[in-house]
């Protein structure tokens, strides 16, 4: 089996999978106990602190660790709430399920909810985000990087019209963590998540990084409240530490295996399409697409059968069998969309699985069509 589906997950480093097992064992005090054990697991934990504030940019007093990018995005969005007294909220029509679920729950509490679209490009247009904030405006929700497409989105300026309008912002950099640089969204944002599982670290660990945080709220209570899983965070710090290391090799090599995956499929070329941003606006390891007429599911159930891990589509939408956010985003038709399944690289993905793959797709295509044509001549 040939794993393609690296935006939804990853497998674990040995790195990570080392300092897991070496932190459990040596590091199980409390971190909060007062005692040499609490003393040492403290210590460990502030260290961790600190390595990411370097790969980030940031501060280390600024990091507080979560269970994942979900509560993340929930307490990071409520956090700016907390602080501001306005009723108006927007996000991108893209957003991840997280955000999307936490805007449905607040507009019972009175909040109203701005969806953004986006243009041609695959990116929210600023303009029309600057021209749709009003005097209670009070955070705007960005992805970085879209998990489905790839498309990046431009943060600097949504961040400028932010800070003109005095709107929080906050950033899901979930995908773009461990990927590409993001210190320049750390500048730019009041609120920022990462998770984990995306760079080959363990599930259920990641952390909200907030500028300003209310010591009296309830966010703050349950991000320092609790007993910090110390064995996830180190494991975490070393699988960023690698990620970080090999960022730009891996960027290019990002970039040819999507070059080669696209030129394969030329065969096909007229029968596809291919949802992207402009190249520079565009991560290369994950590309969202769709065989005219034929349905993603279908698609995905079939490269299944013959050893291709691939998706229809963000992990948290499908198991709710909703049409991608993305495609609604770009006002795709319902018909149309059902067709779409993402395929994403990841660091053990070679030329020769991209190019199995593509010719796979070409031949599943084609003989879908022809199966098509002979049922229609025979009806």
């Amino acid at each position: 089996m040939r794993y393609f589906d690296y935006a939804a997950t990853t497998p674990m480093s040995t790195g990570a999978i080392e300092a897991f097992e070496n932190t459990a064992k040596k590091y199980f005090g409390n971190a909060n106990s007062l005692h040499d054990y609490g003393a040492e697991a403290d210590q460990l934990l502030s260290q961790c602190k600190y390595h990411l504030s370097q790969i980030i940019g940031g501060k280390p007093e600024n990091i507080y660790f979560t269970n994942g990018g979900t509560e993340a995005n929930i307490l990071g969005i409520k956090q700016l709430l907390s602080k501001r007294t306005g009723k108006h909220i927007m996000i991108s029509m893209a957003e991840h399920n997280s955000i999307q679920q936490l805007c449905h729950t607040l507009e019972l509490d009175g909040y109203e909810i701005s969806y953004l679209p986006f243009n041609e490009n695959a990116q929210i247009d600023v303009e029309q985000l600057e021209s749709m904030i009003r005097q209670d405006t009070t955070v705007i929700s960005v992805q970085h990087i879209n998990g489905e497409i790839g498309a990046i989105q431009p943060i600097e300026e949504v961040a400028q019209i932010c800070r003109k309008h005095d709107v929080g912002l906050h950033v899901d950099c979930v995908q773009s963590f461990g990927k590409m640089e993001i210190s320049h969204v750390i500048e730019q944002a009041d609120s920022l998540s990462v998770s984990s599982h995306k760079i080959y670290g363990p599930k259920g660990i990641g952390f909200l990084y907030m500028k300003d945080i209310d010591q009296h709220s309830f966010e703050y209570l349950l991000l320092k409240g609790n007993t910090m899983d110390l064995p996830s965070i180190a494991s975490f710090t070393v699988a960023a530490h690698e990620a970080t290391e090999r960022m730009q090799e891996e960027s290019v090599r990002m970039k040819e295996l999507r070059e080669i995956f696209l030129q394969e499929l030329k065969p096909i070329k007229q029968s596809l399409t291919v949802y992207e941003a402009r190249s520079h606006h565009q991560m290369a390891s994950v590309i969202g697409m769709g065989i005219h007429g034929v349905e993603g599911q279908w698609v995905m159930l079939e490269c299944n059968r013959q050893g291709f891990a691939i998706s229809t589509g963000s992990a948290c939408d499908v198991k709710y069998n909703q049409i991608p956010n993305t495609l609604k985003a770009l006002s795709v038709r319902p018909e149309k969309a059902k067709a779409f399944f993402r395929v994403s690289f990841g660091k053990e993905t070679t030329v020769q699985d991209v190019e199995d793959l593509a010719r796979f797709l070409i031949n599943m295509t084609f003989n879908y069509k022809k199966a098509i044509n002979v049922s229609v001549e025979g009806g």
